[in-house]
């Protein structure tokens, strides 16, 4: 892993990163004037894209007839990933953050044992798996 970056160089890079990123949302204002500005990124947002992004690797999100896509390993990890944040920020949370956080991860994981039960069960097919898995 490269060394960390000293304080001078992280204030110029969030100074710059800061600066691109106004100019690109300007840039795509002036092209959609009826497009608001981004709202600021949120904790909530944060749990909302892992929770997101492990109900889609179990197949959550298919089109109806399709046969659903489903990488476990992944959904595994990414629910791990949601425990490592819960673990890492207890006590740092609001109240509404940590509940939110507690029910998400609640809920994967549910939703983790109910497949991987399926898949377990004799008779019954493994899903397929994801792209890039075969």
């Amino acid at each position: 892993m490269p060394p960390a970056p000293t304080a001078e160089e992280s204030r110029e890079q969030k100074t710059a990163y800061d600066a691109s990123s106004q100019r690109l949302e300007d840039l795509v204002r002036a092209q959609n004037p009826a497009a608001g500005p981004q709202p600021p990124v949120t904790f909530e947002q944060l749990v909302q894209q892992f929770y997101l992004s492990a109900m889609i690797q179990m197949g959550a999100g298919t089109q109806e007839g399709q046969r659903p896509r489903v990488d476990i390993l992944g959904a595994k990890q990414t629910i791990d990933l949601l425990g490592v944040l819960a673990e890492k920020t207890k006590g740092n949370l609001t109240a509404a953050e940590d509940r939110m956080l507690q029910a998400v991860l609640f809920e994967a994981r549910m939703a983790f044992l109910e497949l991987t039960n399926m898949i377990t069960m004799p008779g019954v097919p493994a899903p397929p798996p994801g792209p890039g898995k075969r």
